[in-house]
């Protein structure tokens, strides 16, 4: 059925009525609802706690959810809080891949113009509910349709300065892949990147828009950089230490020249709900990377150093010891130590180190009774931290941690340490 207004307003207002009620006797019980209705306000009252906590001031304005995969795929509050930085006074953003309209909402707050293009009916319904409940004042543009056959009109009519983009992964892909190639998603920037550089000649539009890109962090930073022409910037977002996304900031007026990776300015950035670690930027990036010089030490010095997941996704391992002033221990654990603690905040956890054991399976039980508490964090190491747990018959939780990981002369090594900072 059509999602019109008033019946928007009508689930939520069940929703008001029957909240505390298990979703699954709203679906299966007997009464007066329609199919229709039960249906969506089982997922109102269903998604309302992931709600609170991914879009906590989406949930407090009681905006309307039309799908469970729209809450799962879109960002978190966080993560779309973090592109207002792109946006620049008086810009004019068109979105052509709006969905839910969390990044929408978020780049539209600091627009002076937004244009919203979406495919899916429910979607759209959804975005023109909530919409004026999230920005009331703001001069909004809400489209139904597919955003490139109607590309040339959308440029001509709104002119945009800033043009959004979540490309999707292709319909029959293999999902189990963990890392995979921009040519798997859609639109294809290789296609669309030149299309639009075209476009914006021909109708002699007065400047290029700038293209923010929004990629999974599952896509392989080197060879996205290799591949897409006109990238400035790519920034590496995780939210409360999970890679999240990235994001390409694109100059469309170099889109039609040759990649030029050495020259990306490489951004991580971990988010916190109370506040974010230290911002990592790195100009000149995988240039800078090809000019470092890999040091390792021999074993844990007084202290250690693990790069939260962001940093971790840009794979600038020699520039992150360079830059801190710190030495791996070695090229795949992804560990950092030195005797004194750098300048500034490190961007990621920092332990100090109280005793190192060597990994040997007729230790580890005394181990574990002298430990008997600590969280348990494996680095390049050949056993799972459960299993490890097991093994050491160790309780989970305390002030301590132990890092189980590979030196660089190749041994097992378990580091019992105590965090000095979080990653905030």
């Amino acid at each position: 059925m059509s999602l019109s207004p008033s019946f928007i307003a009508h689930i939520l207002e069940l929703q008001a009525s029957y909240r505390g009620t298990p979703p699954e006797r709203i679906l299966l019980g007997k009464g007066s609802l329609t199919r229709e209705e039960r249906h969506y306000l089982s997922l109102q009252l269903g998604s309302e706690p992931s709600l609170s906590r991914k879009l906590p001031s989406w949930h407090t304005a009681g905006v309307f959810l039309p799908t469970p995969l729209a809450l799962e795929q879109c960002s978190s509050e966080e993560a779309a809080r973090y592109k207002r930085r792109f946006v620049q006074e008086g810009e004019v953003l068109l979105d052509m891949t709006g969905g839910f309209g969390v990044d929408f909402t978020a780049l539209a707050s600091e627009a002076r113009r937004a244009v919203y293009v979406e495919r899916q009916a429910e979607l759209v319904a959804a975005t023109r509910f909530n919409l004026p409940r999230l920005l009331p004042a703001k001069d909004l543009v809400i489209i139904e349709g597919e955003s490139l056959p109607q590309l040339e009109g959308l440029l001509a009519t709104y002119q945009p300065s800033l043009i959004f983009l979540d490309p999707a992964r292709r319909e029959g892909q293999d999902t189990a892949r963990r890392v995979y190639a921009i040519e798997d998603c859609e639109p294809d920037l290789h296609r669309l990147l030149p299309e639009l550089h075209t476009l914006v000649e021909e109708l002699q539009l007065p400047h290029f828009p700038r293209l923010l890109v929004k990629l999974s962090p599952m896509l392989d930073v080197v060879h996205t950089l290799r591949s897409i022409p006109g990238v400035k910037e790519l920034h590496v977002v995780s939210v409360r230490g999970e890679a999240k996304e990235l994001l390409l900031l694109i100059d469309l007026e170099q889109a039609t020249e040759k990649p030029q990776p050495e020259s990306v300015t490489i951004i991580a950035q971990d988010l916190r709900p109370d506040g974010s670690v230290p911002e990592f930027s790195l100009v000149r990036a995988l240039a800078q990377e090809e000019q470092e010089e890999a040091h390792y030490a021999h074993a844990p010095l007084r202290y250690l150093f693990e790069p939260h997941a962001a940093l971790m996704k840009t794979g600038l391992f020699r520039s992150i010891g360079s830059t801190y002033g710190v030495q791996a221990l070695h090229p795949n654990t992804h560990l950092y130590t030195s005797d004194q603690l750098p300048e500034g905040k490190f961007p990621g956890r920092v332990f100090e180190v109280e005793r190192i054991y060597p990994f040997a399976s007729s230790q580890l039980k005394a181990i574990g009774r002298e430990i008997q508490q600590a969280e348990i964090t494996c680095r390049n190491f050949p056993l799972r931290p459960e299993a490890l747990r097991s093994r050491l018959r160790l309780k989970d939780g305390g002030t301590k941690t132990l890092l189980a990981l590979t030196a660089s002369d190749g041994a097992h090594l378990l580091v019992l340490c105590h965090r000095l900072q979080r990653a905030r």
